[in-house]
Order: structure tokens, then C-alpha cells, then sequence
């Protein structure tokens, strides 16, 4: 285990001596090296190897000992995938040479020799010879060996640990990573590697037989190499709880717990469909395989339920239009295919990742066979598609524009009211991307939260993985279908009014016209955010007026049980700006949003 200066200062050289001596110098920078070549050592791989020490172990992720016990198994299994070659290739620490070689300068390059003749030791702690040296016993070639090391306490000295060292030019050594205590049945069975006169005959497979034993028989504990003092033990405990007990861990182990046949409570489901993305459910898919091998059916249940979710979530993020990168099933599996062929993921994560993606699927198709008939549905999509033919693809003013507002909303309304509530809350909620393809808001902008409340939506702002804005609509699919429609709609209008502007506007200088124009878009987004605004108003009076329903906190209802399920987390954003803008040119884009007329040229569409 990491010992108390790994602790508190992890990128020194064992002891935090300072470099006074060319030994000081390169163990400093053979400590760097290995520290970094540790760092990048596949997660999937040490993780698999430490669950598989700690596999009989009932752990508890509130209990400081077994987060401690689980840092340690993860930092020997950490420094025994990086000395282990792959099946088909090199070991991570000679890759990890390779590619640092190139730019090392003359100290750097003699640390990665050191680090390429690394191996690993059964020692006996002897004496100290100096402050930063001690005298050691190779058990394995019975030769006493001298080991650079101002830190292991007197205490330690006569005890057996187990390590991996590297040699320096003098002669010694230095210890890579942790010192590990060995009592009398991990010293044996690290000796059944050591042949009389040939010495050990596997180094690799040594370590991996004293670590599982020392992991599995709970070794022996030395003050100051491998046991701290209380306020220490609480420090690792800490970090090792940000590291190595994770929130998926942590959600696993609740859900185990839940009594068999019995749904999780709502919280542990809202937590994992926060946890939604591509690499927590890589992670849950390992670890789901790990379990299953090592006999935890429990936990790998829990972890399959987990997946499910997740999946699910990232379904119906895909289907409300959330995020512009592919997280398709198909790319998923894909990635999990280049996962398995690099190593990095288990073989049995495709299997249960097919098995959840047909499960998904199957749930789909089932809330898709609950919901309404949707020929009322089509008709009404279909005239939202043909007013968006008479409008956004051949162009139109300002007034043609809330006139299409305003038959967009009397189709909305009627079929809403056509509905009963049952059949309202049996449809499934959908959403709309619209990329701006912009990484700065523009006075456009300001049209889309009133868009949504006029068609009764819920929306979001989110940055695309270019950077540019993308905005979210959300609701019922005829109520997104006519926030899609109604943004193309405005944004049309603002060309079209923009450069009616401009070309009234001709006397201005070049200079002043870029503020004269971005005004009018300011007034106009005002002017035409107030019209919809009013008339939203009346629609919803009118409704409840004519038949005494109020569809809004009906749909309102509807669209926050669907939108948590989504998973996300959504932060408000101050609008507190001061913009300064030419009070000519804002008046008259805001009057021009005002002259909306709704009653222009769509009564035929």
C-alpha cells in the first residue's frame, strides 16, 4: 500500500528528500515516470484484478477499513498490470518507454532505463546504513542489496515485504510503489517462485500470487509502511472514497440491498439517470461481468438494473433531441467492440449490453402500443408540414408569419382538447435539436423561451461538442413539431425583415449600421415575443372559457414526469446584461414585431 508521503505528496521521490545527490536526482525522476506509467495502466484491467482479490470479502462502502483495503488492492493490482505484457504484445511500462523516450533529456532517458529493468523482489529489511540507504536481503538469490530510502521507519527493519525494484547506476535500488508487508503464509507462498540457485523463476507471476494471497488473508500491518495513525487513516480514507468506491459503486451496493421483486425507490433511479453516459455504463457493464465471475450474482444484478437505466435514459435523451454527438445503440456497440479488441473491456460486456439493448427496445415498443391513435396525431403534423411549405421554404414578412402562429396554435388547441386525460399522459414526450450553429447568442435568442410557451414546451440551452448553441424543445410531438416549425418560422422573418431594414436604412455609415441593425433585431425579438406572448394569453382564456379545461398544467404535468426522466441537471442562467442599442432602430424592429397580423394568407394551408 501507498505509504504516508504517497499520501501527502505524491509526485516525490519516496522520503521527499531533497535532490542533493545524482542517486536523489534519478530516484526523483524514475518515482515521476512510474507515477505517470501507473496513471494511464487500463482502469477495466486493474479493476477486474483487484474485484477478483476482494471477490470473498463483504465490503462496506461506509466503513473507512474497506475503502482503505480497496485503495490497496487497486494500487498493487495498478502496479502489477503495469509490469504484466499483454497476450499479443508489450507491457504497459515498455510502451510507456517508447513514448517517452523521444523527448526525455539525459536524466529523463537514464530514469526510463531504470524503470525498463524493473522487477519485482521478496526482501528482508536489514539495517540502515546511512539516512538514505538500507541494507536489504534478496530472498530469492540470498545477496544483500543496498536500497535508496530515507522513509521505512526503524521499526520495519528485520520484516519481509514484497516490492518492485529498480536498479541504479551504483549498484542500489529504488522501491517503485508500495512496500507491501509479508507475514509468514505470503512469504511462503511468494518462495514457491524461487528455485535453489536460479533464483525466482517468474517475477510476475510471483507478484500476482503474493498479492492475491496478501489481499485475500488480510497480511500483515507495519506502522508506517502499510499502517497509519488515526488522523492519516482518515486522509487515505478520503481519497481512496473519491477514487476507488465511486458513486457507481456506491448506487450498486444500494441497490443490491433492495429486496428482491421490489422496485428501487425513486431516489436510487433518479441517481441512475443522472449517472447516464457512455462510460459510466461501460463501467457498469465490466463490473457487471466482474461480479458475475466472482460469484457476487447480487451485485452484478444490481449493476444489470443499473445498465438498464442508463440505456434507457440515454434512449430517451436520443429520442428529446438532447446532445448533438452520436450515442446511438449501434455507435455504443461499436465502441464496446474497439474496447474488447484493445483490452480495455471485458468479453462478456457485449453480451449484457445486447441483452439491455433488447430489453430497451422491448419497452419501447410497449409504451409505443399504449399510446393513443395517432391519425388525429398525423393530420394535425400534416398541416403544421404544409403551413411550413406556404412559409419557411418560400419565405414571408413578419405578419404572415404570426398568422402561421396562430393557425399553428388552433390546430394545437383542438387536438389537445380532443384528447382526455388518460389519453394525454399515455403519449410519449419528444424533442427537437436546432443547432444555430453559433458559439455566441444573437437577438434571436430571445425568441425561444417564449416559442416554448407558446407551444406549451419546456426548453434548454446546451453547447454543442463544436461549441455552438443548440437549443432544446420538449413536450407533446405535435407541440414540438410546432416549436420547430415556429422557430424556422421566425427565422426566416428575421432575414427578411433584417434586410427590408437595411435597405431603408442606406443613409447610415457602415460604422453605425452594424448597432442599427443588431437593434432592430432586439426590438424585433421583443416586439414579436410580446405579440405571441398576448396572444397566448387569449388562447388559454379563450379554452377555458369555451369548454372549462385548461390544457397548460395538464401538459405542464405530463412533460416534468417525462423531463425527469430524461436524467438531467439544468442551471439557470442570469439574462442581467445591459446592452446599449440605437433607440431608432430598436423601436422600429420592436413596432414591426408588433404589426404581427394573424390573419393573413394560412386559413387554405
Amino acid at each position: 500500500m501507498a505509504r504516508r508521503r504517497e499520501a501527502r505528496r505524491p509526485a516525490s521521490h519516496r522520503g521527499g528528500c531533497a535532490p542533493e545527490s545524482e542517486n536523489a536526482l534519478l530516484a526523483q525522476r524514475i518515482d515521476e515516470f512510474c507515477l505517470d506509467a501507473v496513471a494511464n495502466v487500463s482502469p477495466a484491467k486493474v479493476e477486474e484484478t483487484a474485484r477478483h482479490w476482494l471477490s470473498k470479502k463483504n465490503l462496506d462502502p461506509n466503513a473507512p477499513s474497506s475503502v482503505i483495503l480497496l485503495m490497496e488492492a487497486f494500487a498493487l493490482a495498478g502496479y502489477l498490470a503495469l509490469f504484466t505484457p499483454a497476450l499479443l504484445g508489450a507491457a504497459p511500462i515498455e510502451r510507456f518507454i517508447r513514448q517517452r523516450r523521444a523527448d526525455a533529456d539525459q536524466g529523463g532517458r537514464a530514469a526510463l532505463d531504470a524503470l525498463g529493468r524493473a522487477s519485482f523482489y521478496l526482501i528482508q529489511l536489514k539495517s540502515r546504513v546511512t539516512p538514505q540507504m538500507l541494507s536489504v536481503k534478496d530472498m530469492a538469490s540470498g545477496k544483500n542489496l543496498s536500497l535508496f530510502d530515507e522513509d521505512i521507519p526503524d521499526a520495519a527493519l528485520g520484516a519481509y515485504v514484497a516490492t518492485w525494484l529498480a536498479p541504479l547506476p551504483d549498484g542500489g535500488f529504488v522501491a517503485l510503489g508500495p512496500l507491501t508487508p509479508l507475514d509468514a503464509g505470503a512469504l511462503a507462498e511468494g518462495l514457491t517462485f524461487v528455485r535453489p540457485g536460479a533464483g525466482m523463476s517468474n517475477p510476475r507471476r510471483c507478484a500476482a500470487a503474493v498479492y492475491r494471497h496478501v489481499m485475500r488473508h488480510d497480511g500483515l500491518r507495519i506502522e508506517g509502511l502499510n499502517l497509519f495513525p488515526e488522523d492519516l487513516l482518515e486522509e487515505l480514507a478520503e481519497v481512496a472514497e473519491e477514487d476507488e468506491y465511486d458513486d457507481l459503486d456506491r448506487l450498486a451496493f444500494a441497490f443490491a440491498a433492495t429486496k428482491k421483486g421490489d422496485e428501487p425507490e425513486a431516489a436510487l433511479i433518479r441517481e441512475a439517470r443522472k449517472l447516464a453516459a457512455a462510460r459510466h455504463l461501460f463501467q457498469a457493464l465490466t463490473r457487471n461481468a466482474i461480479s458475475r465471475q466472482h460469484g457476487r450474482g447480487d451485485l452484478a444484478e444490481a449493476f444489470s438494473r443499473i445498465g438498464f437505466i442508463m440505456m434507457e435514459t440515454l434512449d430517451r435523451r436520443a429520442a428529446a433531441g438532447s446532445g448533438d454527438e452520436d450515442r446511438s445503440f449501434e455507435s455504443m456497440a461499436a465502441e464496446i467492440d474497439r474496447a474488447i479488441a484493445e483490452n480495455r473491456l471485458p468479453r462478456e460486456a457485449r453480451a449484457v449490453f445486447d441483452e439491455l439493448r433488447r430489453r430497451v427496445m422491448a419497452s419501447r415498443r410497449v409504451a409505443a402500443d399504449k399510446g393513443p391513435g395517432d391519425a388525429e396525431l398525423a393530420r394535425v403534423l400534416q398541416r403544421i408540414q404544409a403551413l411550413r411549405a406556404k412559409t419557411v421554404e418560400q419565405g414571408c414578412t413578419e405578419q404572415e408569419a404570426l398568422a402561421s402562429a396562430k393557425k399553428v396554435a388552433e390546430l394545437l388547441d383542438r387536438y389537445g382538447l380532443s384528447l382526455g386525460e388518460v389519453e394525454m399522459r399515455d403519449q410519449a414526450c419528444e424533442g427537437v435539436g436546432v443547432d444555430t450553429g453559433r458559439q455566441r447568442r444573437a437577438p434571436i435568442d430571445e425568441c425561444i423561451p417564449t416559442i416554448a410557451l407558446f407551444c406549451d414546451c419546456k426548453m434548454w440551452m446546451e453547447t454543442g461538442a463544436s461549441g455552438a448553441i443548440r437549443y432544446v424543445f420538449f413536450g407533446l410531438p405535435a407541440d414540438v413539431e410546432a416549436a420547430h416549425y415556429l422557430y424556422d418560422l421566425i427565422v426566416v422573418t428575421f432575414a427578411t425583415e433584417t434586410a427590408r431594414f437595411k435597405n431603408e436604412d442606406m443613409t447610415i455609415a457602415s460604422s453605425a449600421r452594424r448597432v442599427s441593425t443588431r437593434s432592430f433585431q432586439i426590438g424585433l425579438a421583443h416586439g414579436i415575443g410580446d405579440k405571441l406572448k398576448s396572444l397566448k394569453v387569449e388562447r388559454d382564456a379563450a379554452n377555458r372559457l369555451s369548454t372549462g379545461r385548461d390544457l397548460v398544467p395538464m401538459k405542464a404535468s405530463v412533460i416534468e414526469d417525462e423531463l425527469e426522466k430524461l436524467g438531467l441537471s439544468f442551471h439557470a442562467k442570469s439574462q442581467n446584461r445591459k446592452r446599449s442599442v440605437a433607440p431608432d432602430a430598436y423601436h422600429a424592429g420592436r413596432a414591426a414585431g408588433r404589426k404581427f397580423e394573424p390573419r393573413r394568407g394560412v386559413e387554405a394551408a
